[in-house]
């Protein structure tokens, strides 16, 4: 992934290009890019290998969730309690 944004980094400015519309579009293109690569490679952590943390233990658990539409005197609200089990 990372070659790719650097290979779109060089094609970008070894092209002559001389409107300055499609320079800005370029460069927010790259922007998106290096965006998107962030968001990809923020993805890429968690369980490398070390098992400090095992994950939820075992048993039963009460879950309540609560939905809201609106705001203020004409807000809906409805509530549901769910049960969990691990094993």
């Amino acid at each position: 992934m990372f070659a790719l944004l650097l290979a779109m980094v060089a094609w970008m400015l070894a092209r002559q290009n001389p409107i300055g519309a499609s320079r800005r579009n370029s460069a927010l293109t790259l922007l998106a890019l290096a965006l998107l690569l962030a968001l990809a490679l923020s993805g890429c952590g968690g369980s490398g290998g070390s098992r400090s943390n095992p994950g939820t233990p075992a048993g039963t658990y009460t879950l309540t969730v609560t939905g809201t539409a609106g705001s203020g005197s004409s807000a809906l609200s409805h509530s549901a309690t769910l049960t969990l089990i691990v094993s």
